[in-house]
């Protein structure tokens, strides 16, 4: 039983961490270049001591929940029925808006990269479908997906690294110096909105139970990631400058158009824009199981295990209505770059940090007020 709970977490994280990388070759290192400049690259570094003391607080949190429990169930338990019910909806709907805007800005690096004279319905409606039968379906299936194609997404992000920093201007990243200190710290809020999201998610779907060792795994993750991050933004500044870097809208598949590889392997970009088709499924399939999750606790239904796939009983219908919804969305969301770039940069990020620090304060909050 022990050796399932640890390999069920492993399979999480691996989750987790396949979702982060669509919205991290986002933001990394364009938004953090807006915030920082020339020391944006080491802003998830600058970030990481918030991080650790936010997994901390969750971790704390957790020992709140009764056993079974997860965090929508622990908010509803601490603020009561009524206020808890309308915390999961809104909850819900942010998700659901989540699901929607990676659906757009996934088929707008389709179309910016390898298909410019396509439309966004051409990956919106595809995507948007394969996330509902992913919602529709078992949450263990996301998960052996996720550890399936880690190792594959790993390998070539850290191959297209490697070469990256070998053509890479060390001028552009170093000195940093005390100076830099203010920007340094600008800069870390795009890794805190990354890695704050993918712990809400880590924690949103992981059951009571099992304590011993979680905070020390769950600290060195949330590490890990930031090394990745700060390695990701390293390698594009280096490449490109902090200027440029602000103005491309996908950094990082402009750097891989214009690599080598290995003197003869080139134009590697359709390959790497095919194959992150896994992380936007898997992060638009995350969001949309959490979303059910909200809404039909929010409208008063408990999921079970074992529900058929496309039964409407015990409110599933609700995972249709939020598929349909959040694929609108993508339809419809942000159709010029201009609003596209402000909703990627700065009105989705603020989202997106509010979310994650609103859920376990809430369920803080009603704790301390009920004593639970």
């Amino acid at each position: 039983m022990r050796e399932d709970l640890q390999a069920s977490r492993r399979q999480l994280r691996s989750l987790c961490a396949m979702a982060l990388l669509s919205p991290s070759l986002r933001l990394i290192p364009g938004s953090a270049v807006e915030q920082g400049g020339r020391a944006a690259w080491a802003g998830p570094l600058a970030a990481l001591p918030l991080l650790l003391f936010y997994v901390w607080a969750l971790c704390r949190l957790r020992r709140s929940m009764r056993e079974g429990e997860r965090l929508p169930e622990l908010l509803l338990r601490a603020l009561g029925r009524g206020p808890g019910r309308a915390a999961l909806l809104l909850f819900g709907a942010w998700l659901l808006l989540y699901t929607g805007f990676t659906l757009r800005v996934g088929a707008d690096r389709f179309m910016v990269t390898i298909f410019p004279r396509s439309g966004a319905a051409a990956f919106v409606i595809p995507m948007g479908l394969l996330a509902l039968l992913a919602a529709l379906g078992p949450f263990r299936s996301l998960l052996r997906l996720a550890r399936m194609v880690e190792p594959l997404l790993l390998g070539v992000l850290f191959s297209i690294l490697l070469a990256a920093f070998r053509a890479a201007d060390p001028t552009e990243l170093l000195p940093l110096t005390p100076a830099d200190a203010g920007a340094l710290v600008r800069s870390a809020w795009p890794a805190l909105d990354l890695a704050g999201f993918g712990l809400a998610a880590w924690f949103f779907f992981l059951p009571a139970g099992g304590e011993e060792g979680l905070l020390p795994r769950t600290g060195g993750w949330a590490a890990a990631l930031c090394l990745l991050l700060t390695a990701l933004g390293a390698a594009v500044q280096g490449r490109f400058g902090p200027a440029l870097c602000a103005r491309l809208s996908t950094p990082f598949f402009a750097l891989v158009r214009n690599l080598v590889f290995f003197r003869s392997l080139e134009r590697m970009e359709a390959l790497v824009v095919g194959l992150w088709i896994f992380p936007d499924f898997l992060l638009t399939g995350l969001c949309l199981h959490a979303a059910q999750r909200c809404l039909r606790l929010g409208c008063g239904y408990t999921a079970r295990e074992g529900e058929r796939r496309f039964s409407l009983a015990r409110g599933r219908w609700l995972i249709w209505l939020g598929g349909a919804g959040s694929t609108a969305l993508g339809l419809f969301l942000a159709r010029d770059p201009a609003s596209l770039l402000l909703w990627s940069r700065k009105l989705i990020p603020a989202l997106s940090l509010a979310a994650a620090l609103l859920l376990p304060g809430l369920c803080a909050l009603g704790i301390a007020r009920k004593k639970l």
